[in-house]
């Protein structure tokens, strides 16, 4: 099983950024086939495929390993374990002959504190590379859980990212939509023009096979419509046909007007882009999860001790929770 997946960061990255990723970066030549990525290990930097290629692979629950992907000239490996800070879901194996573009963790954290306007950039092309990731990922596994719990938890690490004045921004910026049962939001190749979060209600998310529609999944409260649209300037097309049989109640905000007003903030625009390429960080790896993969990235997280949990992280998911319901809040009968 391999993605079939096309991304080049030095086509996509913005030229202060690729300028600045070589003035930063260690080349490595690579001799020998080498691991430079062990799945269930942390703290990894970053790699940027300069020539070549990498060799991406992770181990089924069976103790299989299989091959995931392939990245040739511009892959980025590395970028959900720096994002997340936990395992990697994969290992990567540079060939021999290969030039690496490394990109040291101490380099990123004085980026994260010194340049708001690289750190946005490179939280951009990440969250883009991650939208081609997630679509190739879909695939071969539905994105959408069955767990009521789940959506709820991916907007936390949105919402984890933000701070009280960038939820208000988001609600003055977006308007409340009150959609009937039966209307459709969004048809499978229509141009998609919103990014909406469900506030309350369910959506259905169908595609066409075959000349016919398959229900693939759904999207409750706290999910996002849409989002990947944000990232993917090239094709803001809806690859789902999104309707709803008993009524939604959606915050959509205009991408042009979020891009344009996020733009004018340059600290806003380092949180919003951060917290959404963690945010498709994780559902990638979820979906990797939920196939019977990445077992030694679960491993690895089930190995640490309940006292080793990270408690700041436990509140900024709790102050998250109360952002997301104060927001709802804000309309008052209209969830009721």
């Amino acid at each position: 099983m391999v993605l079939v997946m096309i991304f080049d960061y030095f086509e996509h990255a913005a030229p202060t950024l690729v300028a600045w990723t070589r003035n930063e970066s260690i080349i490595e030549l690579v001799k020998d086939d080498i691991c430079v990525i062990r799945e269930g290990e942390i703290d990894h930097d970053l790699f940027i495929v300069e020539r070549g290629c990498t060799r991406i692979t992770t181990t089924t629950i069976s103790g299989e390993t299989i091959n995931l992907n392939e990245e040739g000239r511009g892959g980025l490996v590395g970028e959900m374990g720096w994002l997340e800070n936990r395992p990697a879901v994969a290992s990567v194996w540079a060939q021999a002959g290969s030039i690496l573009l490394r990109i040291k963790r101490t380099k990123l954290r004085t980026l994260e504190t010194e340049n708001d306007d690289v750190i946005s950039l490179l939280y951009q092309v990440i969250g883009y590379k991650l939208t081609l990731q997630i679509q190739s990922q879909n695939v071969w596994v539905h994105r959408y859980s069955d767990s009521e719990a789940e959506p709820i938890r991916k907007i936390l690490v949105l919402f984890a990212e933000l701070n009280e004045q960038d939820v208000d921004w988001m609600r003055q910026l977006g308007e409340m939509r009150n959609v009937c049962p039966g209307e459709v939001v969004l048809e499978e190749g229509e141009q998609v023009v919103d990014v909406s979060l469900v506030l309350a209600g369910e959506a259905r998310i169908s595609v066409k096979r075959h000349g016919e529609l398959k229900v693939v999944g759904s999207s409750r409260r706290g999910e996002l419509l849409g989002e990947m649209s944000i990232l993917n300037n090239q094709q803001r097309t809806a690859s789902a046909r999104v309707d709803t049989i008993q009524g939604l109640k959606l915050l959509s905000i205009n991408i042009e007007k979020l891009r344009q007003s996020l733009a004018e903030d340059k600290s806003r625009s380092v949180r919003f882009w951060r917290a959404l390429a963690k945010m498709l960080s994780q559902r990638s790896r979820d979906q990797l999860l939920e196939r019977g993969l990445a077992v030694r990235s679960r491993e690895a997280e089930y190995a640490q001790d309940d006292e080793e949990l990270d408690l700041n992280q436990l509140s900024r998911c709790s102050t998250a929770g109360l952002r997301f319901n104060w927001l709802c809040q804000q309309y008052g009968q209209l969830l009721e």
